[in-house]
């Protein structure tokens, strides 16, 4: 039995059940609080506040701290406060810091400086990262650049190919759009399922694809198809196609919309779950069968954002992000301190109330999405609950962000940077959100 097909009866009714109690529990929630639209002295406050910690926790902490002036890319951990060699890079890390440096340099920030960042960046990974012979990229390469885990996972790659894409947006350099260009091809001809629709994710370094359920990937096990994965190879190729508006990109982007609004939806529940079969049915392990609050309040925004790249009004997805955001806002947002905990069994309270970093990042932007989507004042008031919280608790001294913290704040590591924390999710977050509350505040409020 499927996850899909736990309660029997008409599906349908049950969805329509679970979203007009979503409904009504958004009604409720507003009429209690007295909700109003925020004014606009307030919108620029929390303009001002995201600039500052863009600057401080973010800019400051990774550029040019980051930087390997030894052998090109990035550090990626610390010792005792200092930005240390660990061995390994690690490609979605060190795809993720181009990115983000990529970007400052696109909207004139710290421009020279983060465009040198993102020059070695660029540099490194075409040198050292790329197969020349098999196509894509490393999983993993050593200091210098020596290849350590030749393997390819998709995942990987697609952060490779966001990397790409904004590197050429910032430097209309041929050379990046045409290493984006290839990278697509390849996975189109080694990793697309074009039979069930997504992707392949895990291969050998020559693209012969890892079935074994046994072996672990970075993402999910062996010969599985995952949300997480697949909510990224969208992102990428909204990105993709922000800069080459190629027709197979756009059907490739439409058919990435359907993966993360339909086929990763449990609807007995409302939520995604993780890890599906080569035909996508929910792998039915108590591991799998859980709600990441997290992605799918990430998914909720990137999911928005890919259908405006394509020209699709938002308006046309209301119903479907309002019922996912709903999930994790019932389930997994901490109404006393602010916050979005990390993960809770299908259809009940968050069991596992961790605030990472991340997901307070993607619960930012999806909450200020949300505003502008149906103008409910709800969603702002739980972004300032949330951004209040970030910057008391999340926001490290001395810059960053820490990793984990309970759910009343305190630290439960001291861990602020890493193979899979970098300038991203936070950065990002500071960057969308300064642009979200600036529109709001030039007046053109959200309408329902």
């Amino acid at each position: 039995m499927t996850a899909h097909a736990q309660f029997p009866g008409s599906r349908r009714s049950l969805t329509l059940l679970l979203w007009l109690t979503a409904a009504l529990s958004l009604a409720n929630w507003c009429a209690a609080a007295d909700l109003t639209h925020p004014a606009k002295a307030t919108l620029r406050e929390s303009s001002r506040q995201c600039r500052q910690i863009l600057k401080t926790s973010v800019i400051d902490f990774y550029l040019p701290a980051c930087l390997d002036r030894t052998h090109g890319g990035y550090l990626e951990w610390m010792e005792a406060d200092r930005f240390v060699a660990q061995g390994e890079k690690f490609l979605t890390l060190q795809a993720r810091q181009i990115w983000f440096f990529s970007t400052l340099a696109s909207r004139g920030v710290e421009k020279e400086s983060a465009l040198a960042a993102a020059r070695t960046g660029f540099e490194f990974l075409q040198a050292k990262f790329r197969d020349p012979t098999h196509g894509g990229y490393y999983a993993k390469v050593s200091d210098a650049g020596e290849p350590r885990d030749k393997r390819k996972h998709v995942y990987l790659n697609a952060f490779a190919l966001y990397a790409l894409s904004a590197y050429y947006r910032a430097t209309n350099a041929p050379e990046a759009l045409e290493a984006a260009q290839a990278l697509f091809q390849t996975l189109e001809k080694k990793a697309h399922d074009a039979g069930r629709g997504g992707y392949l994710e895990f291969f050998e370094e020559d693209w012969q694809p890892i079935l074994d359920r046994n072996v672990q990937s970075f993402i999910g096990p062996g010969g599985t198809k995952t949300f997480n994965t697949h909510l990224h190879v969208m992102e990428a190729f909204a990105e993709l196609y922000r800069v080459w508006p190629d027709p197979l990109v756009r059907q490739r982007l439409d058919e990435l919309i359907l993966v993360n609004t339909q086929t990763v939806r449990l609807p007995a529940f409302g939520c995604n779950v993780d890890a599906f079969t080569l035909e996508w049915e929910p792998l039915q392990t108590p591991q799998n069968l859980r709600a990441s609050y997290g992605h799918d309040i990430e998914c909720a925004w990137l999911v928005l954002d890919a259908s405006r790249t394509l020209g699709h009004s938002p308006k046309l997805l209301r119903g479907w992000a309002e019922g996912l955001v709903g999930y994790s806002l019932r389930h997994g947002f901490d109404r006393q301190q602010g916050g979005f905990f990390y993960t809770g069994a299908l259809g009940k309270p968050a069991d596992d109330t961790t605030k990472t970093w991340w997901v307070q990042a993607e619960g930012l932007v999806a909450l200020l999405e949300m505003y502008r989507l149906t103008g409910e004042p709800l969603y702002f008031d739980k972004f300032q609950k949330t951004l209040q919280f970030v910057a008391q608790h999340q926001v490290a001294p001395g810059g960053s962000w820490w990793a984990s913290c309970d759910a009343a704040g305190k630290p439960l590591n001291s861990i602020k940077t890493s193979m899979w924390q970098g300038a991203y999710h936070n950065g990002r977050a500071m960057l969308l959100c300064i642009d979200l509350l600036e529109e709001l505040a030039e007046g053109r409020r959200p309408t329902p």
